[in-house]
């Protein structure tokens, strides 16, 4: 009973060892990225397993290449990763001053056409593409509200977006109204994936994209990754910890049980 004991503390402090490490990736990855504009921080959520487990739970499957089922302590727990989900928290806005540089206040996206479809940004950082369409610096065309690529042929004039993301151009004394940046919200953010470059793909084919009533836009500001450095860091420092601990105590267990089969051998 006492080898079977010993084998469970091994299982349970390696798989909770096992996910402290995803979890230093994960905030490895936000840290990698805290100044990337628009960027959203990624969280996980553990949840703990007690047995029996279900036929198709990976930690069932992993758990019995270590240790044969028959041998489990029923009282024990375990722990898991049951969620990772992105932070969607709006970051803080810097002023750059620059045309095209867009910020959003509130919920929601800039919708970008790209080789692949569709996709959804926080990126503001735009630019004018050789034949005078707005883009993000990919290259990817940013949508208007009927889907359409946005094109800006004003040279010389002045280029001023509205809270509402209406386009006009001018000297000041005639503007001409020239277009409108297409913005986007989904009830449920889950249903998003996360792509490189600051984009998001809808998983989700009955996802209804609505327009945001309350958010608004702001020119010549760049909104900032909502990662926390400091946070992060002391996060990183935590898990960090506990990542040792559980290799102590798998060293312990393990020392313990050869300490016992050396003790049996004495006493044969």
């Amino acid at each position: 009973l006492r080898e079977n004991t010993m084998h469970e503390g091994i299982f349970i402090a390696a798989s909770a060892g096992i996910k402290q490490g995803r979890k230093l990736d994960v905030i490895a990855q936000n840290i990698a990225n805290v100044n990337n504009t628009g960027y959203k921080r990624d969280r996980l959520v553990f949840k703990e397993f007690m047995p029996p487990f279900a036929a198709d739970e990976q930690l069932n499957a992993g758990r019995n290449v270590l240790l044969p089922p028959q041998l489990s302590n029923s009282n024990v727990s375990y722990v898991g990763v049951s969620d990772q989900y992105t932070d969607h928290t709006g970051g803080g806005l810097n002023q750059t001053g620059a045309t095209l540089d867009l910020a959003l206040n509130g919920p929601g996206f800039f919708s970008v056409s790209t080789e692949e479809g569709v996709r959804y940004t926080r990126n503001g950082n735009f630019r004018l593409n050789t034949k005078n369409q707005l883009a993000n610096q990919k290259g990817d065309l940013v949508l208007n509200p009927q889907d359409n690529p946005i094109v800006i042929d004003a040279p010389g004039a002045d280029i001023s977006i509205d809270a509402d993301g209406n386009i006009s151009a001018g000297t000041g004394l005639i503007n001409l109204n020239i277009g409108k940046i297409k913005l986007v919200n989904f009830e449920n953010p889950k249903t998003l994936e996360k792509l490189g470059d600051g984009l998001f793909r809808q998983n989700d084919l009955e996802a209804e994209a609505k327009s945001p009533t309350e958010t608004t836009i702001s020119q010549g500001f760049l909104e900032s990754s909502n990662v926390s450095v400091v946070e992060e860091m002391a996060s990183m420092l935590a898990t960090h910890r506990l990542f040792e601990t559980y290799q102590k105590m798998i060293q312990s267990i393990d020392s313990m049980d050869d300490q016992s089969v050396n003790d049996i051998g004495r006493v044969g």
